[in-house]
């Protein structure tokens, strides 16, 4: 077999479900890690980290995987076993206890900026006059008017991105075990946001979610990612292999 790519960490027990996934087991005592082999020179690193993602994505669905970092690389199972399994059996086994029957349910959210910017000019009377004072100054003049301007709307963008995202998190964290808050990419990021929610609730966290982007429509788009593996959680408790 050629060199394995190491994709996440479940039980023993779950060959056929990794199998599913079109991966192959590795295992060693009560855990197996989840590879599959290295694909093809030349294949481009965005293609390896959608195989990557679908790999424990299609796992998630149906049991405890832990992910392991992208680009993790063994040269066969052996190694895998010798040089990962085995001298962290325990603390993965463990770590499989704490998630077990847990998965990562992800909301993001982006503005409508057309709407947004709306919002601002509306509610702020101090934009709306230095926007005014902006459309009417001349070429040169109104430079430093503009840069103003600019700083006065990232604050009022900044202000109304930490209320949104506060009160998605406070709509949600209540069908969560925990939630963690985490920066929202692009200009227009509103919300992103991880909940670790048992898998049993995962379809009523997710019309709680649903519910949430039908009342934001037209001013936020909001995306409820999941169930997914715990990668908000188990990785940073876990930097080594992670």
């Amino acid at each position: 077999m050629s060199e394995l790519h190491v994709h996440g960490v479940t039980s023993a027990g779950e060959r056929e479900a990794i199998e599913a996934a079109g991966a192959h087991p590795v295992v060693h005592g009560d855990v197996a890690a989840v590879t599959t082999e290295a694909a093809a020179e030349g294949t481009r690193a965005a293609e390896l980290m959608r195989r990557h993602w679908r790999v424990l994505e299609a796992l998630a669905e149906s049991v405890t995987v832990l992910p392991v970092r992208f680009g993790t690389a063994m040269r066969s199972d052996d190694a895998v076993v010798e040089q990962f399994l085995a001298p962290r059996h325990d603390d993965l086994a463990a770590r499989l206890a704490t998630f077990d029957g847990k998965v990562q349910m992800t909301v993001k959210g982006t503005y409508d900026e057309q709407a947004l910017m709306r919002a601002i000019v509306e509610s702020s009377p101090h934009v709306a006059h230095m926007r005014e004072r902006v459309r009417a100054a001349p070429g040169a003049a109104g430079h430093f008017e503009r840069v103003r301007l600019g700083e006065l709307v990232a604050a009022e963008v900044q202000a109304r991105r930490e209320r949104d995202a506060a009160a998605v998190v406070e709509r949600l964290e209540g069908l969560a075990v925990e939630s963690r808050a985490e920066p929202a990419g692009g200009v227009d990021g509103a919300v992103n946001a991880a909940f670790l929610v048992e898998r049993t609730r995962a379809a009523e966290f997710g019309e709680a979610a649903d519910a949430i982007a039908a009342e934001l429509a037209g001013r936020i788009e909001v995306r409820c990612l999941g169930p997914l593996p715990p990668f908000s959680f188990a990785s940073e408790e876990a930097p080594a292999w992670a």
